[in-house]
Formats: C-alpha cells, structure tokens, sequence
C-alpha cells in the first residue's frame, strides 16, 4: 500500500478561480507570514520550518487564504484560530495523536478520509463510516480522527469545497445515543472557526428508518443554507448525479480504490506526519502576550452561547 497520489490537486487551477497568478499568492502569503511575525502569542511561524519530507510552510497559510477567498483580513483570524482552539476546546485535541492506541483503533472503528482525486468544480470528497459497534464508539476519538486528517490537508490540499458522504450503513441508536448536541457544536465549531467549513454538499447512504432523528439534531446546529445541501440516496446510485464515478471508490461503484485501501494508506500518511503532530502535541498559545482579546471565543461555549454557523 503506497500514500502516493491520496491528495491530487491542482493548485494554479484553484488559483486562477480566485483571479491569483503563483506571484499573487505568494504575496499574499509573504503578507500573513509577516503579521504572524507580529504575534508574539502564536507558537510558530509556519515558513520557519520545512516539514520533514513534506511542503514548506507557505503552503499551510495559502490553505488558510484559499478557504477565506483570498481575504488578509478573514485569513488572520482563522489562523489565530487554529491555534487558539487547541486550548478552548482541549478535549479534541489532547492525547489525540495519531500514534496513540487508541487512535490507532479508529482506524478498525471508523473510516474517515479524503478521496484522491478532486471533482470537477475542484471540491475534495470525504467518506465517512463507522464500522464497530456503539461500545467501541468514542465521540471525541472519532472528531479527532477526523481533525487529524484536516491537519494533513492543510499542508497539501488546496480546494474551493468539501463534499461528504456519510454511509450510515452500521450505524445503531447506540452510536447516536453517544452524539450529543454539545459534541456536534464543538465539532461545528472548529470546522467553522478554522478551517471555514466550505461544505458543498452532504450525501448520506445506506441510512436507518431513524436517519430522521439525526437530521433533527443537524437543525439545531447548522443553518439553512446547509441544511438544504444535505441529501438521502436510498441507491448508491444517486451518487452519480453529483459526484463522477473516477472519484467514487469501488464500492460504491467507482474506478477509485476500495475503501478499505483508502482508510490502509491513510493510516501510513499519518505516519508520515508523526513529526508534525509531535510538535502540534507541544504547542500551547501564551495568552499573556496577546495584542488583543482573542475574536469569536464566545462561540464556544466557555464564553458564551453557541451561535448557529455559516457556510459559504
């Protein structure tokens, strides 16, 4: 099993959709490197370092400026973000480390990953699929999982959306007895708060009768306008009409590899990244040299109410 070619992409293409020649971008990012320099709480300049076998840090920061369209001002506060939030919301983050046992099981116990290849309107596809049962099931393990594949995209990946299958096809009451409003808010959060939460659309499959239940839950979190971009196939089928089939793995009827070979190179991927979430591990923001008070902290909870989220 070989990690070659998991995050194609086309970074001019995805460039030249915000009007940005490779110099553009570039400066552009030498833009957000110098007001992070400025941030004496931030733990890292990204650019400071090349990640070992992997892109320079430019590349994290233009991840951050594609995902808020190319906008300094929008880009500086999901940076901030990103690293603030490690703290305001530790239980998804501590002892996360792909390497830990624990984590390591959720490979046996959920899928979750990007596919390879990118769709024709340049949107990266996720599927994810629990497959053990409810006594197996951990909430905060399973965001987890899924905010440490996120850390990998932002070093590779560039995209204009996410579209996300979610094949319910094990999913029991357990499993959702285990998901409460509070995990799905926290969840929301950092998908909105960092990384934008640029979701196209959610197509979910192989759903239960009760598949209405958790749609309900999704309505008191998520606004309309996503809400609306949420459909259910009862074939796999109705896949087709919004994501080709070169995209699609095998078992949902696709040219791609098959699921479980997907979620076997994803595990070595994060292998690759150990360095990375090592330093992640150690990072902590120092709140006392802060310039100013920490923006929309009161979405968390801790500060505040949650407020209902935007996409784009």
């Amino acid at each position: 099993m070989t990690t070659k070619d998991l995050l194609t992409t086309d970074r001019q293409k995805v460039r030249d959709s915000f009007g940005k020649s490779e110099k553009d971008a570039a400066k552009d990012v030498a833009i957000i490197r110098d007001w992070i320099k400025t941030q004496p709480h931030l733990p890292e300049v990204p650019m400071c370092e090349k990640f070992e076998r992997h892109l320079e840090g430019d590349e994290l920061i233009e991840a951050f400026l594609v995902t808020n369209k190319f906008s300094i001002e929008m880009t500086k506060p999901k940076i901030d973000m990103y690293y603030s939030i490690r703290a305001l919301i530790p239980e998804m983050y501590e002892n996360k480390h792909p390497r830990l046992p624990h984590m390591q099981a959720m490979f046996k116990i959920s899928y979750f990953f990007p596919l390879p290849k990118l769709t024709k309107d340049l949107y990266r596809v996720f599927v994810t699929k629990i497959v053990a049962g409810p006594e197996e099931f951990d909430t905060y393990d399973f965001f987890a999982h899924q905010m440490n594949a996120f850390e990998i995209r932002i070093l590779e990946d560039l995209t204009l959306g996410d579209v996300i299958i979610l094949d319910f096809e094990h999913v029991k009451m357990g499993h959702v007895r285990k998901i409460t409003l509070m995990h799905l808010k926290k969840a929301t959060a950092i998908l909105e708060k960092v990384y934008s939460n640029r979701i196209k659309g959610i197509h979910i499959i192989n759903y239960p009768p009760y598949v209405d239940i958790l749609l309900n839950i999704g309505k008191m979190v998520l606004k309309p306008k996503l809400l609306n971009r949420i459909h259910l196939h009862e074939k796999i089928e109705g896949l087709y009409e919004y994501i080709s089939k070169d995209v699609l793995p095998k078992d949902y009827g696709g040219e791609e590899r098959s699921i479980e070979e997907l979620n076997d190179a994803w595990r070595l991927k994060l292998e690759e990244y150990y360095d990375r979430f090592d330093k992640l591990s150690k990072m902590k923001v120092k709140e006392e040299l802060r310039p100013e008070p920490l923006k929309n902290d009161d979405i968390l909870g801790f500060h505040g109410n949650f407020k209902k989220l935007d996409v784009d």
